[in-house]
């Protein structure tokens, strides 16, 4: 028996490709991808795991923290320089990508938007700081150029009298 394989035209509403963004151009069209969108699933009530951990109020009902690889981490930088506010469908493609939870995702680009604000904020400070230094440098500068002014100088050429001056 033939099996014939005809190719399905994909639509594509992206600005740009996540897989070319990610170095992915082919993937396993077979692999089935499980979205995370919590607003769709009805509530469910975590039932207390019993861990090694120190039970504190502040740590009582947090979720573990993600551990990212550096792949993870490598592509998701990526798409930060490309664009800083990912909307859902590029968080749930970088989800299905990535094996990770879309809500985690949107966590790791606030965070990164955080972290660049805070640099450029260090970065303006110290900018500032550099300028104030500057400026407490030069009152002690600008009095070693007084004290070249006052002094006469034997580098002018000799003042230049008009005739009309002579005259009166």
């Amino acid at each position: 028996m033939e099996c014939t394989v005809t190719p399905v035209k994909e639509e594509r509403h992206q600005a740009f490709y996540i897989d070319r963004i990610l170095g992915l151009e082919q993937e396993n069209l077979g692999k089935c991808l499980k979205l995370h969108r919590p607003w769709t699933e009805p509530q469910r009530h975590r039932q207390p795991q019993s861990s090694p951990r120190p039970t504190s109020n502040w740590y009582t009902g947090r979720r573990p923290r993600t551990a990212f690889s550096n792949s993870q981490v490598n592509a998701l930088e990526t798409v930060f320089q490309v664009n800083c506010y990912p909307g859902i469908q590029l968080r749930e493609l970088l989800a299905g990508k990535l094996d990770l939870d879309e809500d985690r995702i949107q966590i790791w680009f606030q965070n990164r938007r955080a972290k660049l604000r805070r640099s450029l904020r260090e970065t303006r400070l110290q900018l500032v700081q550099t300028a104030v230094t500057e400026l407490k440098m030069r009152p002690a500068a600008a009095d070693h150029l007084k004290s070249e002014e006052e002094e006469p100088s034997h580098h002018l050429p000799p003042p230049q009298f008009d005739a009309e001056d002579d005259k009166k």
